[in-house]
């Protein structure tokens, strides 16, 4: 690097001692020190030898109350302003005035000598943001974040004498940003693990820019960042939840809403399922108080919705079954009664034909008492339990709807294998067979119908158990995904008030208490449709809380 001197540099004429020290202009603390130091014993020389850059350079800096700093001719020799003094802390101020810059930065020249090295022989600028430059201060290394730039000074012949650094601590800034990010990061951790869900939304047309994992399991971990709601969950429109929220950003009126139904595809058949939700749609604004978006706030309370709904049915369920019991007796006395007045009809009968008549008239009324004890005691346990065929069950329970089956011109196919007896309350079995035909029979309206009734011996594949597998179907109008989701609950029926909605909830109860299962699947089309039930039964193991 080749720096011309003082004298080589100035084309002015020589000058009296002192006459330049009046040209350090100025009234701060840096420029009395600049002025007064001796300078003659540093590589610059007094300040009468001085070339006008080197003036001109250094009454700028000292005139800007911006931090500024520079190096000065091959030795770097430094210079600094009031604003940049602050930076350097009381271990290099005010020796670092006057002072080779390696000398006075030995603990960061590996980071700061290559850029001033590019400067001063290549005449290059550089800029630096948020630099970290740790720097010993206050009897300690610290660490000290900067922006900063490098500019060549150069002389009236174009040569570059120095390096002027226009430099900001920014070490306040950066941590006070770091520390908000760590303030973001955790309470973005809190958003993530919050119980409820969230989700944001902006715009007019309700585009999701944010949602919590809360939020992505009410709705089936979809995809939907960057898409509308009507996009993202095209179920809620038509559900009135898209008007809410087009009500919310015109009027910038908060929705609160409680124990809200709504029916969401959460698998991956996207069948729609029922779930209850509290929330609030809060309108956000920007900083002109203008509505930019909503707010979603809220938990899924359909647990215990349901929790209430299973504890309203329970109650129903025993006022019922204390109807039911009370029904029963007042039908069995006067069954009973009747029975004894055919029997002795019977015997004082002399006609074959009157005699015949009121055999016909007592098998009917015994029907009339298996059908009111069956129907009307929902799933009371029998007191023992046996060993029984399935086919000894189906016949029994085909019996009883013998009239039924011929009035309405059902034809019946049966096909029977399942010859290894099952240890059960066989009264149970045959009440959840009645419940099964039953239900076939009303499915079955028009003429022609089939009832398929199938029993074969076999194994679970999920449980591995043996056991015997019952089938019951028809070729019925089927039903629809939402009834088939809803008819084992209790009181859900679809005959409209004549069903109880009883039936086949009993009937899981019963097969679930013989460790055994039921499951159905039912289609509705135009040319082919009905619903078939499957009932598996084990053949080692007895109810719960008995013994075989």
């Amino acid at each position: 690097m080749t720096v011309k001197t003082a004298i080589e540099n100035d084309s002015l004429p020589p000058q009296m001692p002192g006459e330049k020290v009046n040209q350090i202009f100025g009234a701060g603390e840096m420029a009395e020190r600049t002025r007064t130091l001796d300078w003659a014993s540093t590589p610059v020389g007094p300040i009468e030898r001085w070339s006008a850059a080197l003036l001109t350079t250094v009454n700028t800096l000292l005139a800007s109350r911006h931090p500024m700093f520079l190096w000065w001719g091959e030795e770097l020799v430094q210079f600094y302003n009031d604003g940049y003094r602050p930076s350097l802390g009381e271990d290099k101020h005010p020796a670092a005035l006057g002072q080779r810059g390696k000398e006075c930065w030995p603990e960061i020249w590996p980071i700061i000598g290559p850029q001033i090295e590019a400067a001063m022989k290549s005449g290059e600028s550089s800029w630096h943001e948020n630099q970290l430059v740790p720097i010993l201060r206050n009897g300690k290394l610290e660490d000290v974040y900067w922006t900063y730039g490098y500019s060549p000074v150069r002389d009236l012949d174009g040569q570059v004498q120095g390096t002027l650094v226009v430099t900001t601590e920014t070490t306040g800034s950066v941590l006070a940003k770091r520390e908000l990010q760590q303030e973001r990061r955790r309470l973005a951790d809190l958003f993530q693990q919050a119980p409820a869900f969230f989700a944001s939304i902006r715009g007019a047309d309700h585009v999701f820019d944010m949602v919590n994992p809360p939020y992505q399991e009410l709705i089936g971990h979809r995809e939907i960042l960057g898409k509308s709601v009507r996009e993202a969950v095209p179920e809620a429109e038509g559900q009135g939840f898209i008007e809410i929220l087009d009500g919310v950003y015109r009027t910038g009126k908060p929705f609160i809403g409680r124990n809200t139904p709504i029916k969401l595809a959460r698998t991956g058949s996207q069948s729609l399922e029922m779930r209850y939700l509290d929330f609030v749609y809060q309108p956000r604004r920007d900083q002109n108080g203008t509505v930019s978006g909503i707010i979603v706030l809220g938990v899924d309370v359909t647990d215990s919705k349901r929790a209430a709904q299973v504890l309203l049915q329970t109650e129903k369920l025993a006022a019922v079954g204390r109807l039911a019991s009370s029904i029963a007796h007042e039908i069995n006395n006067p069954l009973e009664a009747m029975t004894n007045l055919l029997y002795l009809a019977q015997q004082a009968a002399a006609d074959p034909l009157t005699k015949e008549y009121v055999m016909a008239a007592e098998a009917e009324l015994r029907r009339i008492s298996v059908i009111a004890n069956q129907t009307l005691r929902f799933h009371r346990q029998s007191t023992h339990q046996r060993l029984v065929t399935l086919d000894e069950l189906i016949e029994g329970t085909l019996s009883i709807y013998l009239s039924r089956i011929s009035t309405s011109m059902v034809r019946v196919e049966r096909r029977e294998r399942a010859k290894r007896p099952i240890m059960c309350f066989d009264g149970e079995i045959r009440q959840v067979l009645s419940n099964l035909i039953g239900n076939a029979i009303d499915a079955t309206k028009s003429k022609g119908g089939r009832l398929l009734i199938r029993s074969r011996e076999g194994t679970d594949r999920k449980s591995g158990r043996r056991g015997v597998f019952l089938t019951v179907a028809d070729t019925g109008s089927g039903m629809s995904a939402d009834s088939l989701a809803k008819i084992f609950e209790p009181f859900f029926t679809t005959k409209g008030i004549g069903g109880t909605g009883l039936g086949l909830w009993v009937s899981r109860e019963i097969v679930g208490r013989h460790h055994g299962y039921i499951a159905v699947k039912s289609r509705q089309a135009t040319e082919k449709s009905g619903t078939t039930f499957v009932v598996f039964l084990p053949c080692d193991s007895a109810p719960r809380g008995e013994t075989a």
